[in-house]
């Protein structure tokens, strides 16, 4: 709040009569306070300060959290929940909490003074208010393509009502995004901040090799108590003042609860659940507690990014989980109706997914595949000049551009042909059948990515728990499940008719009646309906740029838990 302790303000008195307003001597010092330009970069953003000044002008300039100099109750509870806003994961130190209290100290001693507080309080409120509603960072610095959130709140109004309410806590809880998820999310960081202070809580020592259910190891009492502290382990064993099972040489024994606890731990960070401690295992158990609560607020930071209120219907794609989710009527998106695994773009080849949003308007069955030209220059032409038989046997064809999916004269698969790929003259593009790229069905939602969920006929990769194959597309496991919920209540598709398409010999285009909207979206920590914390490798270094943004510093990677390299855009 340094910006306003530096700020002469001249007090003039501006009388008048004849049933106009009387500029008050409170109502001209804030004036003059807006009317300064910033000084320093701890001022309130441009658009809190002009919500900040359009809140006084319409209330006439005056007083919002003073009563003649004194502090109102709702000012009180104000500076409460802007000191405590870390348990929101936002730092309290970027709304200035003691130089708020200086301020409150001086209010009474004179009009100028009371002003300065007033005006503060209501920069820090508003600026609060617009980073739980929209967060701190504009997703399109990120290349994410989403949204403005700014856009869709009137952040004056907001800080009027915490300036009124009755229940301030509440007021700004009301900012804050509907969906369970984030609120979930909230109550595990206060949980991983207490893990992370705890002094006592240390990683297990490194093993020489994969330990497995049976064999000896060393530092069993760590790991079962870094276990217990984290809700993996549930037995009452392996308490440390107890006996335990030894081996030949006297090393605890890795034994059924310990296995079962470190299964449970697998899952939930995206490794094999095979319950061997290897080392993809062990890099993650020895991960700091403080990164796991980094994980946990650049989340919350992304879900402010999301619509106050989502559509109807939705679909929802968490990247770096490889999880797909579909909701009707369900705001808070609290009970998904589908939920299936999904394959996304390659992070290694740098083919990642992009973030976006966009609206399914178009499912399509027994598909063409037409072959990007860089996939069609880069990968393809190559192999067929290699192996000329390939063209054949899976089903591709030359034919002009533009032409769509209805049978089309083709071209023979020439070099001079092939060529006229490359410069662009015709395309490449992949008849429907058992080998086609999309499988028997994708789903359209239009946009510049020329990304779009579709089938695949190599349905093994969905029992990997890796799952970053695609150029970008995102293949999905279950396509007859979400072919029924996008077309729900269309005549005449149900369950029968959608396999029949699926196994028919045309393609077949069919318009959504009900377009869902479609979130494909970044996050690496997930709350389940259980209260099951979930941490994933950031895939594409999403968090690293992020966690840059906000100026936290780097995330260190951990190649041992994905093989992709870990990339920021």
């Amino acid at each position: 709040m340094q910006w306003l302790m530096m700020v002469p303000v001249v007090l003039v008195l501006a009388t008048r009569s004849g049933g106009t307003q009387t500029a008050t001597p409170f109502g001209v010092a804030v004036q003059a306070l807006l009317e300064r330009p910033m000084s320093t970069t701890d001022a309130p953003g441009p658009r809190e300060r002009q919500a900040v000044a359009q809140l006084y002008r319409s209330s006439g300039f005056r007083p919002l959290w003073t009563t003649e100099r004194e502090l109102t109750p709702q000012a009180m509870s104000a500076m409460r929940e802007l000191a405590s806003s870390d348990l929101r994961g936002l730092p309290s130190s970027i709304y200035d909490v003691p130089s708020l209290r200086a301020l409150a100290v001086a209010a009474p001693g004179s009009v100028e003074d009371a002003a300065r507080f007033d005006i503060a309080l209501s920069g820090a409120i508003a600026r609060l208010l617009a980073h739980l509603h929209a967060g701190r960072v504009d997703p399109t610095m990120l290349r994410f393509d989403l949204p403005n959130a700014y856009d869709q709140v009137d952040l004056p109004a907001l800080v009027a009502s915490v300036a009124r309410a009755t229940d301030v806590a509440a007021a700004v809880s009301a900012a804050e995004p509907v969906y369970a998820g984030y609120h979930a999310l909230a109550r595990a960081l206060s949980r991983y901040r207490r893990l992370a202070a705890d002094s006592t809580l240390r990683a297990p020592a490194r093993a020489p090799k994969t330990i497995r259910p049976g064999d000896g190891y060393a530092d069993v009492a760590a790991l079962a108590r870094l276990l217990r502290a984290l809700g993996d382990l549930t037995s009452d064993g392996h308490d440390t003042s107890e006996h335990v099972a030894t081996d030949s040489a006297g090393a605890p024994v890795y034994d059924a609860a310990l296995v079962d606890a470190v299964t449970r731990f697998q899952r939930r960070h995206g490794l094999d659940a095979d319950g061997a401690l290897g080392p993809a295992t062990m890099v993650q158990l020895r991960v700091p507690l403080a990164r796991r609560v980094r994980q946990i607020e650049l989340t919350l930071e992304r879900w402010r990014w999301l619509p106050d209120r989502p559509p109807s219907r939705y679909i929802v794609v968490n990247i770096p989980g490889f999880r797909l989710y579909a909701f009707e009527d369900d705001a808070a998106a609290e009970r998904p109706t589908v939920t299936m695994n999904v394959i996304v773009g390659q992070a290694e080849r740098r083919h990642n997914t992009p973030v976006f949003t966009a609206t399914m308007t178009e499912v399509v069955f027994r598909p063409y595949w037409d072959v990007p030209p860089r996939i069609a220059r880069v990968e393809l032409i190559p192999i067929f000049r290699r192996r000329p038989q390939y063209f054949d046997a899976e089903g591709f064809e030359i034919v002009r551009r533009g032409t769509g999916d209805v049978p089309v004269a083709t071209f023979p698969p020439t070099e001079i042909n092939f060529g006229r790929v490359i410069a662009g003259e015709l395309r490449l593009r992949q008849r429907p059948g058992p080998a086609n790229a999309l499988g028997a069905v994708k789903f359209v939602f239009p946009n510049r990515y020329q990304v779009y969920l579709h089938d695949t006929p190599t349905q093994n990769l969905f029992s990997r728990t890796q799952r970053d194959y695609s150029h970008g597309c995102i293949r999905i496991a279950e396509p007859p499940t979400l072919a029924e919920y996008v077309l729900r209540g269309q005549t005449p598709w149900n369950r029968v008719t959608i396999s029949d398409a699926m196994t028919g010999d045309r393609t077949l285009r069919v318009p959504v009646a009900r377009p869902p909207s479609v979130f494909v979206l970044y996050a690496t920590a997930v709350v389940d309906a259980g209260d099951v914390v979930s941490f994933y490798a950031d895939l594409y270094g999403h968090d690293a740029a992020l966690a840059r943004a906000l100026g936290l510093g780097p995330i260190e990677s951990h190649p041992a838990v994905s093989p992709a390299a870990v990339i920021s855009r």
